[in-house]
Protein backbone atom coordinates (compact mmCIF):
# COMPACT_ATOMS: atom_id res chain seq x y z
CA UNK A 1 0.00 0.00 0.00
CA UNK A 2 2.97 2.27 0.08
CA UNK A 3 3.40 2.64 -3.36
CA UNK A 4 -0.14 3.57 -3.81
CA UNK A 5 0.49 6.16 -1.39
CA UNK A 6 3.14 7.91 -2.75
CA UNK A 7 0.88 7.78 -6.02
CA UNK A 8 -2.00 9.74 -4.06
CA UNK A 9 0.65 12.25 -2.78
CA UNK A 10 2.04 13.01 -5.90
CA UNK A 11 -1.39 13.48 -7.05
CA UNK A 12 -2.23 15.71 -4.32
CA UNK A 13 1.13 17.48 -4.77
CA UNK A 14 -0.03 17.89 -8.40
CA UNK A 15 -3.69 19.09 -7.01
CA UNK A 16 -2.17 21.68 -4.94
CA UNK A 17 0.00 23.74 -8.31
CA UNK A 18 -2.92 23.33 -10.28
CA UNK A 19 -4.85 25.36 -7.57
CA UNK A 20 -2.33 27.96 -7.04
CA UNK A 21 -3.70 31.40 -6.89
CA UNK A 22 -1.60 34.44 -7.50
CA UNK A 23 -1.67 36.69 -4.65
CA UNK A 24 -3.36 33.90 -2.22
CA UNK A 25 -6.57 35.12 -1.89
CA UNK A 26 -5.58 39.20 -1.91
CA UNK A 27 -6.65 39.69 -5.67
CA UNK A 28 -10.86 39.62 -6.20
CA UNK A 29 -13.28 40.22 -8.89
CA UNK A 30 -14.05 43.53 -7.00
CA UNK A 31 -17.65 43.99 -5.79
CA UNK A 32 -19.02 41.55 -8.48
CA UNK A 33 -20.35 38.00 -8.46
CA UNK A 34 -17.48 36.21 -7.66
CA UNK A 35 -15.62 36.69 -4.43
CA UNK A 36 -12.70 34.03 -3.48
CA UNK A 37 -13.05 33.17 0.08
CA UNK A 38 -10.28 33.63 2.83
CA UNK A 39 -9.20 30.40 5.49
CA UNK A 40 -12.33 29.07 7.01
CA UNK A 41 -12.09 27.48 10.01
CA UNK A 42 -12.07 23.87 10.17
CA UNK A 43 -11.95 23.23 14.20
CA UNK A 44 -15.11 22.46 16.18
CA UNK A 45 -18.23 20.86 15.35
CA UNK A 46 -20.01 20.86 12.20
CA UNK A 47 -22.01 23.95 11.73
CA UNK A 48 -24.71 24.22 9.53
CA UNK A 49 -23.13 27.28 7.70
CA UNK A 50 -20.46 25.23 6.71
CA UNK A 51 -19.82 24.76 3.24
CA UNK A 52 -19.99 20.55 1.99
CA UNK A 53 -16.18 20.46 1.95
CA UNK A 54 -15.68 22.31 5.31
CA UNK A 55 -17.72 19.55 6.87
CA UNK A 56 -16.18 16.79 4.71
CA UNK A 57 -12.83 18.18 6.51
CA UNK A 58 -14.63 17.62 9.97
CA UNK A 59 -15.89 14.65 9.31
CA UNK A 60 -12.50 13.32 8.66
CA UNK A 61 -11.30 15.02 11.66
CA UNK A 62 -13.64 12.72 13.60
CA UNK A 63 -12.42 9.53 12.10
CA UNK A 64 -10.09 7.59 14.87
CA UNK A 65 -8.39 4.38 14.30
CA UNK A 66 -8.07 1.30 16.41
CA UNK A 67 -5.74 -1.71 16.87
CA UNK A 68 -7.43 -4.07 14.37
CA UNK A 69 -6.04 -4.71 10.67
CA UNK A 70 -9.82 -4.88 9.38
CA UNK A 71 -11.19 -2.20 11.72
CA UNK A 72 -8.39 0.21 10.55
CA UNK A 73 -9.30 -0.79 6.46
CA UNK A 74 -12.97 -0.43 7.09
CA UNK A 75 -12.14 3.37 8.43
CA UNK A 76 -9.74 4.13 5.53
CA UNK A 77 -12.49 3.12 3.06
CA UNK A 78 -15.09 5.69 4.43
CA UNK A 79 -12.35 7.75 4.69
CA UNK A 80 -11.75 7.45 0.89
CA UNK A 81 -15.44 7.30 0.05
CA UNK A 82 -15.86 10.66 2.04
CA UNK A 83 -13.43 12.13 -0.06
CA UNK A 84 -15.08 10.74 -3.68
CA UNK A 85 -18.36 12.51 -2.28
CA UNK A 86 -16.38 16.13 -2.36
CA UNK A 87 -13.94 16.05 -5.84
CA UNK A 88 -15.99 17.34 -8.22
CA UNK A 89 -15.53 20.51 -10.20
CA UNK A 90 -18.59 22.87 -10.00
CA UNK A 91 -17.25 25.62 -11.94
CA UNK A 92 -16.91 29.37 -10.07
CA UNK A 93 -18.26 27.67 -7.20
CA UNK A 94 -15.62 25.39 -6.55
CA UNK A 95 -13.23 27.98 -7.83
CA UNK A 96 -14.14 30.32 -4.44
CA UNK A 97 -13.45 27.23 -2.49
CA UNK A 98 -10.27 25.98 -3.50
CA UNK A 99 -8.44 26.52 -0.25
CA UNK A 100 -10.88 24.54 1.30
CA UNK A 101 -10.57 21.81 -0.83
CA UNK A 102 -6.45 21.76 -0.84
CA UNK A 103 -7.14 21.38 2.49
CA UNK A 104 -9.74 18.85 2.44
CA UNK A 105 -7.10 16.99 0.38
CA UNK A 106 -4.20 17.18 2.65
CA UNK A 107 -6.10 16.25 5.80
CA UNK A 108 -7.14 13.12 4.11
CA UNK A 109 -3.61 12.41 2.67
CA UNK A 110 -2.53 12.86 6.26
CA UNK A 111 -5.07 10.70 8.11
CA UNK A 112 -4.58 7.97 5.57
CA UNK A 113 -1.18 7.52 5.73
CA UNK A 114 -1.54 7.37 9.31
CA UNK A 115 -4.13 4.16 9.58
CA UNK A 116 -2.27 2.72 6.84
CA UNK A 117 0.83 2.71 9.16
CA UNK A 118 -1.64 1.05 11.36
CA UNK A 119 -2.27 -2.28 8.99
CA UNK A 120 0.76 -5.09 9.01
CA UNK A 121 2.39 -5.55 6.10
CA UNK A 122 1.28 -8.85 5.71
CA UNK A 123 -2.65 -8.12 6.74
CA UNK A 124 -4.45 -10.02 3.71
CA UNK A 125 -8.03 -9.24 2.90
CA UNK A 126 -10.75 -8.59 0.60
CA UNK A 127 -10.88 -4.97 1.96
CA UNK A 128 -7.56 -4.07 1.37
CA UNK A 129 -7.73 -4.73 -2.60
CA UNK A 130 -10.73 -3.18 -2.25
CA UNK A 131 -9.17 -0.21 -0.58
CA UNK A 132 -6.85 0.20 -3.49
CA UNK A 133 -9.32 0.70 -6.20
CA UNK A 134 -11.10 3.37 -4.24
CA UNK A 135 -7.24 4.87 -4.06
CA UNK A 136 -7.19 4.69 -7.77
CA UNK A 137 -10.55 5.84 -8.14
CA UNK A 138 -9.17 8.89 -5.95
CA UNK A 139 -6.40 9.31 -7.70
CA UNK A 140 -8.52 9.68 -11.19
CA UNK A 141 -11.48 12.05 -9.71
CA UNK A 142 -7.95 14.29 -9.01
CA UNK A 143 -6.83 14.03 -12.30
CA UNK A 144 -10.48 15.02 -13.69
CA UNK A 145 -10.67 17.91 -11.35
CA UNK A 146 -7.17 19.14 -12.39
CA UNK A 147 -8.42 19.11 -16.35
CA UNK A 148 -11.52 20.24 -15.93
CA UNK A 149 -10.52 23.51 -13.75
CA UNK A 150 -7.84 23.87 -16.24
CA UNK A 151 -10.42 24.46 -19.36
CA UNK A 152 -13.09 26.22 -17.45
CA UNK A 153 -10.67 28.73 -16.29
CA UNK A 154 -8.78 29.09 -20.01
CA UNK A 155 -11.85 29.22 -21.77
CA UNK A 156 -13.69 31.80 -19.39
CA UNK A 157 -9.98 33.74 -19.49
CA UNK A 158 -9.85 33.63 -23.32
CA UNK A 159 -13.26 35.50 -22.86
CA UNK A 160 -12.93 37.96 -20.33
CA UNK A 161 -9.55 38.52 -22.49
CA UNK A 162 -11.84 39.79 -26.00
CA UNK A 163 -13.91 41.82 -23.35
CA UNK A 164 -11.11 43.61 -21.93
CA UNK A 165 -11.14 47.13 -21.58
CA UNK A 166 -7.67 48.85 -22.45
CA UNK A 167 -6.72 51.56 -20.09
CA UNK A 168 -4.92 53.71 -22.74
CA UNK A 169 -8.42 53.86 -24.91
CA UNK A 170 -10.23 54.71 -21.47
CA UNK A 171 -7.54 57.25 -20.40
CA UNK A 172 -7.67 59.21 -23.78
CA UNK A 173 -11.39 59.13 -24.20
CA UNK A 174 -11.57 60.33 -20.42
CA UNK A 175 -9.78 63.70 -21.61
CA UNK A 176 -12.05 66.13 -21.76
CA UNK A 177 -12.35 66.66 -25.18
CA UNK A 178 -14.45 63.82 -25.33
CA UNK A 179 -14.48 63.36 -22.06
CA UNK A 180 -17.62 66.16 -21.13
CA UNK A 181 -19.65 64.13 -23.84
CA UNK A 182 -19.00 60.63 -21.36
CA UNK A 183 -17.48 58.95 -23.57
CA UNK A 184 -14.97 57.19 -21.83
CA UNK A 185 -18.11 55.78 -20.06
CA UNK A 186 -20.04 54.59 -23.03
CA UNK A 187 -16.91 52.58 -23.73
CA UNK A 188 -16.39 51.51 -20.36
CA UNK A 189 -20.12 50.21 -20.39
CA UNK A 190 -21.38 52.46 -17.79
CA UNK A 191 -24.27 53.48 -20.38
CA UNK A 192 -26.30 55.46 -17.45
CA UNK A 193 -23.36 57.42 -16.81
CA UNK A 194 -22.34 58.17 -20.29
CA UNK A 195 -25.82 59.69 -20.73
CA UNK A 196 -25.97 61.70 -17.93
CA UNK A 197 -22.46 63.22 -19.10
CA UNK A 198 -24.60 63.81 -22.44
CA UNK A 199 -27.45 65.48 -20.80
CA UNK A 200 -25.11 68.18 -19.15
CA UNK A 201 -22.36 68.84 -21.45
CA UNK A 202 -23.19 72.38 -21.63
CA UNK A 203 -22.48 72.90 -18.29
CA UNK A 204 -18.05 72.58 -16.56
CA UNK A 205 -18.99 69.97 -14.53
CA UNK A 206 -18.69 67.16 -17.03
CA UNK A 207 -15.39 68.10 -18.33
CA UNK A 208 -14.21 68.96 -14.52
CA UNK A 209 -15.25 65.35 -13.60
CA UNK A 210 -13.66 63.82 -16.88
CA UNK A 211 -10.44 65.50 -16.17
CA UNK A 212 -10.09 63.95 -12.61
CA UNK A 213 -10.82 60.71 -13.98
CA UNK A 214 -8.87 61.42 -16.70
CA UNK A 215 -5.75 61.73 -14.23
CA UNK A 216 -7.23 58.76 -12.00
CA UNK A 217 -7.09 56.93 -15.22
CA UNK A 218 -3.57 57.42 -16.07
CA UNK A 219 -1.96 56.92 -12.55
CA UNK A 220 -3.42 53.55 -11.97
CA UNK A 221 -2.13 50.66 -12.00
CA UNK A 222 -3.02 48.20 -15.00
CA UNK A 223 -4.03 45.34 -12.04
CA UNK A 224 -6.19 48.05 -10.35
CA UNK A 225 -8.06 48.88 -13.40
CA UNK A 226 -8.63 45.67 -14.46
CA UNK A 227 -10.14 45.15 -11.15
CA UNK A 228 -12.32 47.86 -11.41
CA UNK A 229 -13.59 47.48 -14.89
CA UNK A 230 -12.48 44.31 -16.08
CA UNK A 231 -13.52 41.92 -13.19
CA UNK A 232 -14.22 39.32 -14.44
CA UNK A 233 -10.66 39.27 -16.53
CA UNK A 234 -9.34 39.74 -12.92
CA UNK A 235 -10.96 37.47 -11.29
CA UNK A 236 -9.66 34.64 -13.83
CA UNK A 237 -6.27 36.06 -14.37
CA UNK A 238 -5.51 35.18 -10.66
CA UNK A 239 -5.98 31.11 -11.15
CA UNK A 240 -1.97 29.91 -12.09
CA UNK A 241 -3.21 26.73 -14.71
CA UNK A 242 0.66 26.66 -16.45
CA UNK A 243 2.60 24.39 -14.18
Amino acid sequence: MNILNDIVSGASRQFGREFGRAGANAILKGANSYTVRGISDYSGRINPSDNQIVKAIKEIQKIKFVSTNKANASRLIDLTDLMLSNISFNGNESLNQLSDLEELVNQYNNKFEHGSSLIEDNFQDKSIDYLEDKRREFVDLMDKFNRDTKVFINGNLELAKQKRKSKKTATILAFPILGSLGIHKFYLGQIGQGIMYVIFSFLLIPAIISLFEFISYLSMSTEKFDTKFNPEYSYYNQFNTTN
